[in-house]
């Protein structure tokens, strides 16, 4: 008995357990994530169709008051994110892996960035044109996020198949931020209807996630 526990190599024995990991998903690692993406999902699909709700009385409203529900969406879908996130069992993250805070810290000063580079731009356009751009911005801004967070889930040993989810997220949602000034439907209606497929991208997201 003593000579078999001698022979354990501890880096040998943390490698396979490492490699069994590598072969499990992100529902069976760690808890309660895939129903926090469905939840933030959600989250952000209602705050875009607010969104487009609101920009319709754009004119009555006025610009100013415009931006402050807009911010006021963003910044409620921010912090119920963080609140559900708050509320998940704790799970030690590998020596490898970056700081989400830092991750998506990153993402919110490129987007303040972006919309500062764009600001005296957007004020020499129509009020659509202008909204369409910091509205496209927000949607790449949140493409991005997909793809850096499907990245960043390598390190978490989480498998393949599960980060294709975010990787083909990312795909689909920078297409869409792309197309958003040039079809014509998508210039009047783009963000409410971006809300209802992101939505419907999180639920099956989900779905796919937790499968056996």
């Amino acid at each position: 008995m003593t000579d078999a526990t001698e022979d354990v190599d501890p880096e040998d024995l943390k490698r396979q357990l490492s490699d069994i990991k590598g072969a499990m998903g992100l529902a069976e690692q760690y808890p309660g994530r895939a129903r926090l993406w469905l939840l933030v999902g959600l989250v952000i699909g209602v705050a875009a169709v607010l969104t487009q709700a609101t920009f319709f009385y754009y004119r009555s409203l006025g610009a100013t008051a415009y931006t402050a529900i807009w911010v006021g969406f963003v910044a409620v879908a921010v912090a119920a994110s963080w609140w559900m996130a708050s509320r998940l069992p704790s799970a030690p993250a590998p020596d490898t892996a970056p700081s989400w805070r830092a991750v998506f810290g990153s993402l919110a000063l490129f987007l303040a960035a972006g919309a500062g580079v764009a600001g005296d731009v957007a004020r020499q356009v129509p009020g659509l044109d202008r909204a369409l751009l910091y509205f496209g911005l927000v949607i790449a801004t949140i493409g991005l996020g997909l793809l850096v967070t499907g990245a960043v889930l390598t390190s978490y040993r989480v498998r393949r198949r599960d980060r294709l989810v975010f990787y083909v997220g990312g795909a689909w949602v920078l297409v869409y931020a792309s197309w958003l000034p040039y079809v014509q439907i998508l210039r009047w209606v783009g963000v409410g209807l971006f809300g209802v497929l992101f939505g419907l991208y999180a639920i099956a997201a989900y779905v796919y996630l937790t499968r056996d």
